[in-house]
């Protein structure tokens, strides 16, 4: 398994091939599917998948499920893309890890190739469901969950009281974020006093964080796994009089997520560049339709922690090329 963390080294692989931004000889449609473009990071992915297509000369039909909670009609859109059999290759972001296994089991059977983003389904259910993957792009999100944890150790006293709302238990990305985080504050002598789930949903982490905040008057600190769960717990801060008193720490670098940090509700987020995700994703799709020999199997995409003092560095893909 080929692992490429340094996002500049990344292009300096991809750039072997000089002719992969040139427009295939057949215009290759390529399914897309992601979940609720309601939630900006989708929109952020979406605008990556669009500038690729122009870029790559290939066709996308972009599908998303209604919620992010919602996997069987993401499950259902997918299976009429297959029925409808039109498609060269799918990229896919689940809802859950494994909530899109049984359609992608049809897809491998097909022959169709398949690219797993953001949302990664673990290689062991992938195997035993003879799924065939052929590249998994995604934060590294451990480390993302790290670096907020130490920038709350640098930020309040040890022994201090923190807590944690979580996104879906269900997805790997709120798992990796949640462990990263929780294991480096409690090695580096914090205490987590609550850890609970608020689903990716902003009215959820609004009552959680009211729950936590009342529940735990001395926590410092509240690690929030996405930054739209993020505006929700802020919003609680607010409502409980905790604003300026409760360090929040989210990921996501969304524009919503920033602005917080502009204005100082957010100490910080970490910026995951859901377009590179994206951008990355369709290059390795139309890599291997063209039957090019270099398809890196797992890329991990860039991460940047974004406070107050490098907001002007920038906080998408566009201007890091």
């Amino acid at each position: 398994m080929k692992k490429l963390a340094v996002f500049t080294g990344l292009f300096l692989v991809l750039a072997l091939n000089s002719n992969v931004c040139a427009q295939s000889v057949k215009k290759y449609k390529i399914g897309v599917l992601t979940k609720s473009l309601a939630n900006t990071r989708f929109l952020q992915m979406k605008e990556g998948y669009e500038r690729a297509q122009k870029e790559f000369g290939v066709d996308i039909v972009l599908g998303s499920a209604p919620t992010e909670e919602d996997y069987v009609e993401q499950l259902k859109l997918f299976q009429s893309w297959l029925a409808e059999g039109s498609c060269d290759g799918f990229i896919v972001t689940p809802v859950t890890a494994t909530s899109l296994n049984s359609a992608l089991t049809a897809a491998t059977r097909k022959k169709k190739p398949i690219v797993n983003v953001d949302e990664l389904i673990p290689t062991e259910d992938a195997r035993a469901d003879h799924i065939e993957i052929v590249a998994r792009i995604c934060p590294n999100n451990l480390e993302v969950g790290k670096l907020q944890a130490y920038l709350v150790l640098n930020s309040v006293p040890i022994g201090s009281d923190v807590a944690v709302i979580e996104g879906d238990p269900r997805t790997a990305c709120s798992v990796d974020r949640v462990t990263g985080f929780t294991n480096a504050v409690i090695d580096g002598g914090l205490k987590v006093v609550e850890s609970q789930p608020a689903n990716w949903n902003r009215k959820e982490a609004y009552d959680v964080a009211k729950k936590i905040l009342a529940a735990h008057p001395n926590v410092k600190a509240i690690f929030v796994a996405s930054d739209n769960m993020a505006i929700g717990a802020i919003h609680a801060a607010e409502a409980t009089g905790a604003i300026g008193k409760v360090i929040v720490v989210s990921v996501g670098g969304t524009p919503e997520g920033i602005d917080a940090v502009k204005h100082g509700l957010l100490a910080a987020t970490v910026a995951e560049y859901p377009d590179a995700m994206a951008y990355l994703a369709l290059e390795m799709m139309v890599r291997k339709l063209k039957g090019e020999s270099i398809v890196p199997n797992k890329i991990e995409s860039p991460i940047k922690l974004i406070t107050k003092d490098n907001l002007s560095e920038g906080t998408n893909f566009r201007e890091r090329l």
